[in-house]
C-alpha cells in the first residue's frame, strides 16, 4: 500500500502542479480568444488542431501509458528491472515509428482531412486549416514519445516531473500570445505550439538520468511485454475513442452552426470543462496507477477496491461543488476568463450555453477517468472498450438528433457529450462494483449527504446572484464571480461537516492532527 506521508505530499504537489498547468493553459486560451475571438481564423485554427489529435488518440492516444504501465510494473514487481528497462526502450521505440508513420500520412491527406472535418467552414477557412494542420501534425510524435516517458517515471515512483510538463508548454504558449501575438499571424501560432509540444519531452530527460534510465535504439517487438502490451493496448485505445470522437462530430456539426463561430465557442467553453474537471481528477488517477497496477499484479483485489473507492470519493466531493458553480456562474465565468478583445458578447452567449450543458457531465467524465483506471490494472481492456463504443454511439445518435431533428443549435452538442459521459460512468462503476465492491452500502448515504450540501450550496449561490449589481470592468467581473462562489465553496465545507459526511470526517481530522503537531 501506499506511504500516506509521503502520498499526501506528492498528491498535494502533483494537484498543485496540475492546477498551474490547467490555470496556464487557461492563460493561453485567454490570450488566443483576445486576438482571434470566434472569426474564421480561430475556426480554421482550432479545427486544424484538432486533428493530429484525433489521429493521436484513435491509434495510440491514453492506451500508451495504461497499457504501457501495468506490463512495466508487472516486471518491477518481480524484480525483473533490467528486463524492464529492454521492455521500456522496445516501447518507446515502437511509438516513435508508429507516430512518424501515422504524421507523414496525415501531412500527405492534410487538404481533405481539413475540409471533410471542417466541412461547414468557408472555402478560405479550409484551406487555412489545411495548411495549419501540416505544421501541426507532429505534435504526435513528441505526445506519444512524452506519453512513453511519464509511464517510465511514475513507475519509477517520479510524479513530479510528469506533472509539470503541461505547465512548461503552457507557459511558453501564454509567452508567445503575450509578447509575439499576432505578429507573424496564424502560422505563427502553429509553429510555436509545434515547439512547445517538444519541449515536453526535454524536461523529463533529467529525471530519467536520475532515474539511471538510459534510452537503447532496440525494437523486440516479439517480447513477452510488447505481446502483452498490444494485447492490453487495442481495447484500451478503442475504449479513449469516446472524446475524439464525440470533439470530431461536434467539429463537424459546429460547423454548420451560427457561420461556423459554434466551433470555436464549443472549443473554448470545452476546454473550461476540461480544464477545471482535469484538476483533481487526473492528479488523483495518475497517483494511483501504478499503486492499484501493483496491487493488481499481487491480487490484493480487496486493497485494490478499497483505493479505488477512496479515489472515486474525493473525486466527486471536489466535482459535485465545481459542477454546481459551473451550473449558476456560467456566463460570470465565460466573461471574466474571455470577454476581452475580439471576444465579445455574442461570443460569450454561444460559449456560456455550451458550458452549461457540457458542465452536466463532470461527473461521469471523472469517475470514468478513475475507473478506467481500474480495469486496466486489472488488464481488462475490453469491458471500458465495449462501454465506451456504446457511448460513442450514444453521443453520435443524440447529437444529430439534437442538431438536426430538434434544432437545437449548438447546446444540443453539448448535451448529447454529457449524456454519453455519465451514462458510460454509471456503466463502468456498477461493472467493476460488482467485481471490486468499491461502493459499500453506507457510501450511498454518503453520497446522498453530498448531494444535499451541493444543492444547499447551489440554493446560496444562487441567492447571491440574484443580489448582486457590479458593472462590466474587469474586477467587476471579478467580483461578481468571486464573491458567490467562495461564499458556496464555504456552505458546502461547513454542511459537509454538520451533515457529519466522510470527507467532513476527514477535515476535522486534519484539523486535530494539525493542532497536534502545532501543541
Amino acid at each position: 500500500m501506499l506511504n500516506v506521508k509521503n502520498t499526501i505530499k506528492t498528491a498535494g504537489f502533483m494537484i498543485m502542479a496540475t492546477l498551474l498547468a490547467k490555470l496556464a493553459g487557461m492563460g493561453r486560451e485567454v490570450l488566443f480568444a483576445s486576438l482571434y475571438g470566434t472569426g474564421g481564423e480561430a475556426a480554421a485554427f482550432l479545427t486544424a488542431s484538432r486533428i493530429p489529435l484525433l489521429f493521436f488518440d484513435i491509434t495510440l492516444g491514453s492506451a500508451i501509458s495504461a497499457s504501457f504501465i501495468p506490463v512495466f510494473n508487472e516486471y518491477l514487481e518481480h524484480d525483473k528491472r533490467n528486463e524492464a528497462m529492454k521492455y521500456a526502450n522496445t516501447f518507446i521505440n515502437a511509438v516513435l515509428l508508429i507516430t512518424s508513420i501515422l504524421c507523414a500520412v496525415g501531412i500527405f491527406f492534410a487538404h481533405p482531412i481539413a475540409g471533410w472535418i471542417g466541412s461547414g467552414l468557408a472555402h478560405s477557412e479550409k484551406e487555412l486549416a489545411s495548411q495549419l494542420v501540416i505544421i501541426l501534425f507532429p505534435t504526435m510524435i513528441f505526445t506519444g514519445i512524452a506519453y512513453a516517458l511519464t509511464g517510465i517515471l511514475q513507475s519509477l515512483g517520479e510524479f513530479n516531473i510528469p506533472a509539470a510538463i503541461s505547465l512548461v508548454s503552457n507557459l511558453m504558449m501564454m509567452l508567445y500570445l503575450l509578447f509575439v501575438r499576432d505578429k507573424f499571424g496564424i502560422h505563427g501560432v502553429a509553429i510555436a505550439m509545434l515547439i512547445s509540444w517538444g519541449f515536453q519531452i526535454l524536461v523529463q530527460l533529467p529525471a530519467l538520468h536520475k532515474k539511471k534510465f538510459i534510452y537503447r535504439p532496440v525494437l523486440h517487438l516479439k517480447s513477452d511485454g510488447m505481446k502483452k502490451t498490444v494485447t492490453l493496448a487495442l481495447p484500451i485505445l478503442i475504449s479513449s475513442w469516446v472524446q475524439p470522437i464525440n470533439s470530431t462530430v461536434n467539429i463537424y456539426l459546429a460547423s454548420f452552426l451560427n457561420e461556423g463561430q459554434a466551433v470555436a465557442a464549443l472549443d473554448y467553453a470545452n476546454k473550461l470543462y476540461i480544464i477545471f474537471v482535469g484538476i483533481l481528477t487526473y492528479a488523483v488517477s495518475n497517483l494511483i496507477f501504478p499503486s492499484i497496477s501493483r496491487l493488481a499484479a499481487g491480487e490484493h483485489h480487496v486493497a485494490l477496491g478499497q483505493l479505488l473507492g477512496k479515489a472515486l470519493k474525493i473525486v466527486l466531493a471536489v466535482i459535485l461543488p465545481v459542477m454546481t458553480l459551473f451550473l449558476l456562474l456560467r456566463v460570470p465565468i465565460v466573461q471574466f476568463v474571455y470577454e476581452r478583445g475580439e471576444f465579445n458578447s455574442q461570443s460569450t452567449t454561444l460559449t456560456a450555453s455550451a458550458l452549461l450543458f457540457y458542465s452536466l457531465g463532470m461527473v461521469g467524465y471523472a469517475a470514468s477517468e478513475i475507473l478506467n483506471k481500474g480495469f486496466y490494472a486489472l488488464k481488462d481492456g475490453k469491458t471500458p472498450m465495449y462501454v465506451a463504443m456504446g457511448g460513442i454511439i450514444l453521443n453520435i445518435v443524440l447529437s444529430f438528433f439534437f442538431v438536426r431533428a430538434c434544432n437545437t443549435g449548438l447546446w444540443g452538442l453539448a448535451l448529447a457529450a454529457s449524456i454519453a459521459a455519465n451514462s458510460i460512468g454509471m456503466a463502468l462503476l456498477l461493472i467493476l462494483n460488482k467485481r471490486l465492491h468499491i461502493i459499500k452500502k453506507q457510501d450511498y448515504f454518503n453520497i446522498v449527504k453530498l448531494l444535499l450540501a451541493s444543492l444547499v450550496m447551489g440554493l446560496v449561490v444562487y441567492s447571491i446572484i440574484t443580489m448582486l449589481h457590479f458593472g462590466n470592468s474587469l474586477s467587476d467581473r471579478f467580483l461578481t464571480l468571486s464573491i458567490p462562489a467562495t461564499i458556496g465553496i464555504i456552505v458546502y465545507i461547513l454542511f459537509l461537516l454538520i451533515l457529519r459526511t466522510d470527507e467532513g470526517k476527514d477535515i476535522v481530522r486534519l484539523l486535530h492532527r494539525k493542532e497536534r503537531k502545532e501543541s
